[in-house]
């Protein structure tokens, strides 16, 4: 007759043999006679840890309103960075005076919209870089683009 092991542990094998010549594996909800099974419950965390660090949270609220209106096509997740490529574009006075009689009839349409103080060319769709992809990617970017020449501003006629 053999002793019942203080703990469930394997052995070389993944499998062990009970007595009765049953197969048990550890975790599998079944036990040897004599022994009682592992609580499968978890704790609940306390409060005070999950207080620790306020303002951390993952879900947190995304307000437009802190970022010039502009709403998240996919969600903020901690890790990930949206980024996009893009050319600014410095805008002239004329564009700004078409914008300025054509905003009033879109914003019948679609009153959110709003002026932009910045404008800009967009070369991509906003992607979901990793932290520590940013800088391959930018040094990639950087390589591929090196063989082109850059956009020289025209001279200004008076």
């Amino acid at each position: 007759m053999s002793a019942a092991p203080l703990v469930g542990y394997s052995s070389s094998g993944s499998e062990d043999e009970s007595e009765d010549g049953m197969r048990t594996r550890p975790g599998d909800g079944s036990h040897r006679s004599g022994q009682t099974p592992l609580p499968r419950q978890r704790f609940p965390v306390p409060d005070s840890v999950l207080n620790m660090f306020p303002g951390t949270e993952e879900g947190s609220e995304d307000d437009s309103t802190k970022h010039g209106g502009r709403v998240r096509t996919f969600p903020h997740e901690r890790g990930n960075w949206a980024t996009h490529i893009y050319i600014p574009y410095e805008a002239k006075e004329e564009f700004l005076d078409l914008l300025d009689v054509l905003l009033p009839h879109a914003q019948t349409y679609v009153p959110r919209l709003v002026r932009m103080e910045a404008f800009h060319l967009s070369l991509s769709q906003s992607v979901v870089l990793r932290h520590h992809w940013i800088l391959p990617f930018v040094q990639a970017l950087k390589t591929r683009m090196a063989s082109f020449q850059r956009c020289q501003k025209p001279p200004k006629v008076a």
